[in-house]
């Protein structure tokens, strides 16, 4: 599962971009048509609406399958987008050319005026904002969710929540929970990355789980971390101004 925040982000950019699109286009038609008879400001709304903004759900789809690959065949991703580029936008078309055909605008159910149109403007945009999407998934990291830990000589399949504070121990790792203390062969750093943005580093030795964290306390030239648990825990000089 891949960080909600960061998909609202890019779901955000996105309509951001299809809408600026959409106003651009518009404006250039109002200046280019408005001195005809036949022009009609809503019915090119609604064309572009159609042509344009309803790429929205699509591209929400597109980053689904995208991270569908990502997950099943990462060493294929690259030669999977091109034709999923492809048949994303001639989908795409068929389909917009099938609303557009619905409400009267068309004769046939396959418009070419359309599809010189659409291939020959729209098509780039969506491409753009495809490939947009590849790379922001192809860079985003899945969010882990359980981790393997074990308890004496048992392996126990952890959930990362329950975990309110990692303490390095020579070439181990300490996992503090509620009730119990769980250990794993790892390197601090290395792990607190794989954890973010739910865990953060405070010192050489401790990451911690920000939803576990109540408040910071500072006693003369130290500063520590207190937990919901009442564990205070130092912050490192080197790792301070600690935000979460």
């Amino acid at each position: 599962m891949w960080t909600i925040q960061s998909d609202k982000r890019f779901y955000l950019l996105s309509v951001v971009l299809l809408v600026a699109i959409f106003a651009i286009t518009l404006i250039q038609n109002i200046i280019r048509y408005s001195g005809h008879s036949s022009y009609n400001i809503w019915v090119s709304i609604f064309y572009l609406c159609v042509s344009v903004l309803l790429f929205i759900p699509f591209i929400i789809l597109i980053v689904q399958i995208e991270k569908w690959i990502k997950s099943n065949y990462p060493k294929w991703y690259w030669a999977l987008f091109l034709p999923l580029a492809a048949v994303g936008l001639f989908t795409f078309y068929l389909i917009s050319n099938l609303v557009l055909h619905s409400f009267g605008y068309f004769d046939h159910y396959v418009d070419l005026e359309y599809a010189r149109y659409y291939f020959g403007r729209e098509a780039l945009y969506h491409l753009l904002l495809i490939l947009g999407s590849a790379v922001y998934v192809f860079t985003s990291k899945k969010k882990i969710q359980t981790i393997e830990v074990n308890k004496g000589r048992k392996v126990i399949t952890l959930a990362v929540e329950q975990v309110h504070w990692i303490e390095a121990d020579g070439h181990y790792l300490n996992f503090y929970t509620d009730s119990e203390v769980f250990i794993k062969r790892e390197r601090l750093g290395v792990l607190t990355k794989q954890l973010e943005p739910d865990f953060i580093r405070i010192h050489r030795k401790f990451a911690v789980n920000k939803s576990q964290i109540q408040s910071k306390e500072k006693d003369k030239r130290n500063e520590y971390v207190i937990l919901n648990s009442g564990k205070k825990l130092k912050i490192g000089q080197s790792f301070k101004p600690i935000i979460w």
